[in-house]
């Protein structure tokens, strides 16, 4: 079956493809999972924040009131935490805050009458376990100033510069 490229598809393509690179270059660090009293408290220095619509079992989960997608805030940090079945493991680690932890972090922020920078450290844990699997924790935060990004952190780059759109058809 051919498929017929219009300016329409091409741009659809391109789009779809700079999503890809984006992903990849967001890839680093493993998941911390935080949403029982059980599993700590994670400590470390904010490197990334992303917003994501939040999904449950595959589908995007709606806002009863809205009816929009409700957000997480997926936190990159850089900890004291090392795995030995991952090479080279530098501390890289993501957390997804659900609206519990976020709304705890900006309690923080607003406690420390700061403003939130790349390099401010984070640490939070939770305070009170979830009462029914499908509800969420209460959560503390502690939001301080530095100590800045170490040297040898970068930043993860997008894998092409210019958007594929942008680029022309390559052949």
């Amino acid at each position: 079956m051919n498929e017929t490229i219009t300016p329409n598809t091409r741009e659809h393509n391109a789009h779809m493809l700079n999503e890809l690179n984006e992903d990849v270059a967001r890839g680093g660090g493993a998941w911390f999972k935080l949403n029982r009293k059980e599993h700590g408290t994670l400590k470390g220095i904010v490197v990334e924040v992303e917003t994501r619509d939040r999904t449950y079992e595959g589908e995007v989960v709606l806002s009863r009131k809205t009816g929009k997608p409700r957000k997480s805030r997926v936190f990159t940090l850089i900890t004291d935490m090392r795995d030995d079945s991952i090479e080279d493991d530098r501390g890289l680690r993501k957390f997804d805050a659900n609206e519990g932890a976020y709304f705890a972090i900006l309690d923080a922020l607003k406690e420390a009458k700061a403003t939130a920078e790349v390099g401010d450290t984070l640490e939070i844990k939770v305070i009170k376990d979830p009462p029914k699997e499908n509800q969420q924790a209460d959560y503390s935060a502690r939001w301080t100033k530095g100590p800045g990004v170490p040297a040898w952190y970068e930043a993860p780059q997008p894998l092409i510069g210019t958007p594929v759109a942008e680029m022309g058809d390559p052949f």
